[in-house]
């Protein structure tokens, strides 16, 4: 199939969309392309033979929440040609690192909206809660957050975009589950053996029996309350002290072309759509 409109559409809306369910892009396929017989991983083949020399790409994964397969729009790098599409300033890019780092030391790997937003206080640069309140809504809406009621955890897409970022900056917090051996995005460490789990792993478990399955502890629902409540203290009380040694050197990571309006409507009018690419500032190493 040769690659055209059709493609381009599909495209545009998966990356309007930050990302889009299989279920949902089999649908696009069926009812925009019935004019010969082709697949889901037809098309994401060809797309990405066209957009890979730009380092972007549409995957075909899982979710780790729902373990539904989604098809998610990725950046694979930074150079100049996104820098000069970046709409997001250094303070909101800044912020998006603070934000990604605490989430990932989280003993529950999700952090409540209120902390969220105090996490601009312990910014130096000027930038106020609203702002963190804004910038919350935009990442929620192009999938780089997941929100469960007031909680905010990394979305589908953060966790495939940035998983080398986490891996290299935060090696602490990368574990792997005890139960599937991937590793944990979302999801909880025991508060037994403190070993780690997926949200769906340890949901698949309990519906057999009521046990930690890492430890085969006793289970009760108030232990993941405990683990959500006794994270979002201990951030309070870094938040209340926001004198820290940053030696930091400029790394960017760049959401680019994605309309920041009221409406969070995309504009998209190009036919390789810029986002988030790795523009987050990175802490340098201590020299011993």
């Amino acid at each position: 199939m040769t690659y055209g409109k059709f493609h381009r559409f599909f495209l545009r809306t998966v990356a309007s969309q930050g990302a889009v369910s299989m279920s949902d892009a089999q649908e696009i396929v069926q009812k925009f392309n019935d004019e010969e017989e082709t697949s889901v991983q037809d098309v994401v083949k060809s797309i990405n033979d066209e957009i890979r020399q730009f380092q972007q790409e549409i995957k075909i994964t899982s979710d780790e929440v729902t373990n539904e397969k989604v098809i998610v729009f990725l950046s694979l790098g930074y150079d100049e040609a996104t820098k000069a599409q970046n709409i997001f300033s250094a303070n909101e890019l800044e912020y998006f690192r603070v934000l990604l780092e605490q989430i990932m030391t989280t003993e529950s790997r999700q952090i409540t909206g209120m902390n969220a937003i105090n996490l601009a206080s312990s910014m130096k640069s000027t930038f106020t809660k609203s702002d963190a309140q804004r910038m919350l809504n935009i990442w929620h809406r192009m999938k780089y957050l997941d929100k469960d009621q007031n909680n905010y955890a990394l979305g589908v897409r953060a966790v495939h975009e940035f998983e080398g970022y986490i891996r290299q900056n935060m090696p602490d917090a990368v574990e792997q589950c005890c139960l599937c051996k991937q590793t944990v995005f979302r999801g909880y460490n025991c508060p037994a053996c403190a070993l780690a789990i997926h949200n769906r792993c340890l949901m698949g478990y309990l519906e057999k029996i009521q046990k930690w399955p890492c430890c085969k502890v006793d289970f009760d629902q108030s232990q993941l309350d405990r683990l959500t409540s006794a994270g979002s203290r201990l951030l309070s009380q870094s938040q209340a002290n926001t004198t820290q040694d940053t030696e930091e050197q400029s790394i960017e990571v760049q959401p680019t072309q994605t309309q920041e309006s009221e409406s969070m409507e995309l504009d998209i009018t190009q036919e390789v759509i810029p986002e988030i690419s790795q523009r987050v500032t990175r802490k340098r190493k201590r020299q011993n």
